[in-house]
Formats: structure tokens, C-alpha cells, sequence
């Protein structure tokens, strides 16, 4: 068997498979609320009541890409700085400034992002 063909019927049974269990699901979700109508139930109990918007895990996912692409950058200039005042002699990887500078201003955006929150909450 070609491993193209083996991957197209994965990914092929993969997706007949979801797209059963989706179906599957709305059936039977269909015939219970047939079901309870039938047997005098309210309609509008179906209907869910719109919730507030919360815009804190938007708000934490940004600030934390920001701070991630800060990160790699605040790497590689103490990495070229590093490498200019002499500290490293030979050549090869050397991940520890972007670990550095990646962790670094991740736990900065955490704090700026717990901030952000907790003025967001108090302005409610």
C-alpha cells in the first residue's frame, strides 16, 4: 500500500467518522427536544439566554503573542550582544538568550495581562 493512499484513507474514515459522530448527535438531540415538545414542554426552554461577552482569553492570547514575538527579539539581540562582548568563543547554537528572552517577557504579558483583567472587572 502507497503511503498517500494510506494517509488519504486515514484522514477519509477520520472525517466519515466525525462527520457521523456530528450527525449522530444533532439526530438524536433532534428527536429528544420532538420528544419533550410533545409531551408539553415549553419551546422557549430550548432557547438559551445571551450571555455577557468575555474578552479575556482574547485579550490574554494577544498581549501573550506580542510578548512571545518580543521575546524572540529581546533573544537575539542578547545574543549578538553576548557575541560582541566576548562571551561566547567558538561557534554553535546557543538557545539560552532566546529562552531567556522568550520566558521573560511571557511572564511579563501574564503580569500586564492579570492587570488588564483586573481593570477590566473594576470597570464592570
Amino acid at each position: 500500500m502507497n503511503g498517500e493512499f494510506a494517509a488519504f484513507l486515514f484522514m477519509s474514515s477520520l472525517l466519515i467518522s466525525f462527520g457521523g459522530l456530528v450527525f449522530f448527535w444533532m439526530l438524536t438531540r433532534h428527536r429528544e427536544r420532538t420528544q419533550m415538545i410533545e409531551k408539553g414542554a415549553d419551546a422557549s426552554l430550548f432557547q438559551s439566554e445571551p450571555r455577557k461577552k468575555n474578552y479575556f482569553i482574547i485579550m490574554l492570547l494577544g498581549v501573550l503573542f506580542v510578548c512571545l514575538s518580543l521575546g524572540i527579539g529581546l533573544g537575539f539581540l542578547l545574543d549578538g550582544w553576548l557575541e560582541n562582548a566576548g562571551y561566547y568563543n567558538g561557534y554553535g547554537d546557543r538557545p539560552g538568550p532566546y529562552f531567556f528572552g522568550i520566558f521573560f517577557m511571557l511572564g511579563v504579558g501574564f503580569v500586564i495581562s492579570f492587570f488588564l483583567n483586573k481593570k477590566l472587572i473594576n470597570k464592570e
